[in-house]
């Protein structure tokens, strides 16, 4: 046999996609993806217009996103899981050369005062949300391999919060948040002992505290969060903005594409506020439905990834599952002023190619973790 063709037998899985995985978690996937296409031309025809004189500019770049992000599906949900432990480091190392080009190199684009961007020319990207893949990636790998206390632990650690202190340089606080809950999240579920926890979440917060004590704009983020109309037209414009779209919501909502806060009052009405937007045109009723929608996703997905027997399995799918869940969290929470305004995304929803290509890339790495567990239940029957 040739290597490459060994390689293929190895790496590569032959069963039919839709007959291994749970076909109720893959219509629950793609209900968000299709909604979150719709959303996403609905909410951005009016940044589009006025960036590029067309309605749908911003909308077809997210369609192209999903048809890309869906070929990854496709082609991860194939490729066995063990693979992203083999090449861990390599995607690791590779990932911190982007960062660093990201944060100190010309290539870095600076939007909105951040430098989250690698500008090509032709297409630009977003390195962070690759990161944050990268952070489950070395996470998980360490969770399976080490202990707490064991030495060769520390070249893990040392490596995922050397990414969070980038994503933090750019700086992406929202960001950098995640994968902080992200890794307490695991690291309670997988076995760190709680004492350990408790130091480290007590010396990251209080680490936390001084860093934004003593940053002028993210202390005033904290105020103007706290309350708005101290600034309404300069730092607490944003959430006003997002409280009078769910204030204009009401039940019902006001139709689909007739939302009055996209045009041109509630700024990033296609990203990172995507939810209250979504909340004026379909109101209580049409966000409680999405939201059980999540729910039931990250419910579903727990449950069939709890029944996989190997441990990195295990560990990769729920990681995928929590960051996703951590993220659609927080940026509805910020949509609705329960915490501060942070540049964070809407999974399956806010306009953002690289977002929606890695979040379609990881499910395929979902669907393959939870088909490869059903197919292994089947054969030991």
């Amino acid at each position: 046999m040739r290597k490459g063709e060994r390689f293929l037998k190895n790496w590569f899985l032959d069963f039919n996609f839709f007959k291994s995985i749970d076909l109720f978690f893959i219509q629950l996937t793609l209900a968000l993806t299709v909604l979150g296409l719709i959303f996403a031309f609905l909410s951005s025809t009016y940044e589009s217009n006025r960036l590029t004189n067309s309605f749908w500019s911003l909308g077809l770049k997210q369609l192209i996103a999903f048809i890309l992000g869906f070929i990854l599906l496709l082609l991860f949900q194939k490729l066995h899981y063990k693979f992203w432990y083999k090449t861990t480091w390599l995607i690791a190392f590779t990932v911190l050369f982007i960062m660093l080009v990201t944060v100190f190199s010309p290539l870095g684009k600076v939007s909105g005062g951040s430098q989250r961007w690698i500008d090509l020319g032709i297409i630009q990207f977003q390195p962070a949300e690759i990161a944050k893949f990268t952070v489950i990636l070395l996470l998980t790998r360490f969770l399976t391999k080490y202990k707490w206390f064991e030495f060769k632990s520390y070249y893990y650690l040392i490596f995922i919060f050397g990414l969070i202190l980038i994503i933090l340089k750019q700086p992406d606080l929202g960001s950098a948040t995640i994968l902080f809950l992200l890794f307490m999240e695991l690291s309670f579920l997988f076995g760190w002992p709680l004492w350990i926890l408790f130091l480290f979440s007590l010396l990251t917060g209080l680490i936390g505290y001084l860093k934004i004590y003593n940053t002028p704009y993210q202390l005033e983020r904290i105020q103007y969060w706290q309350d708005p109309y101290l600034d309404p037209q300069g730092k607490g414009y944003n959430l006003i903005q997002a409280m009078y779209a769910l204030a204009l919501g009401n039940f019902w909502g006001v139709g689909l594409g007739n939302s009055i806060q996209k045009q041109g009052h509630l700024p990033i009405p296609h990203s990172d506020f995507i939810f209250a937007v979504i909340a004026e045109e379909v109101g209580f009723l049409g966000v409680s439905a999405i939201l059980i929608l999540f729910i039931t996703w990250i419910l579903r997905g727990l449950y069939l990834v709890n029944k996989v027997e190997n441990k990195y399995g295990k560990m990769l799918g729920s990681a995928i599952i929590f960051l996703i869940g951590t993220q659609a969290t927080v940026n509805i929470a910020v949509a609705v002023g329960l915490l501060p305004v942070t540049g964070v995304t809407l999974p399956f929803f806010s306009c953002g190619g690289t977002s929606l290509i890695v979040t379609l890339a990881m499910c395929g790495i979902l669907f393959n973790i939870i088909s490869t567990a059903n197919l292994e239940a089947t054969n030991n029957k």
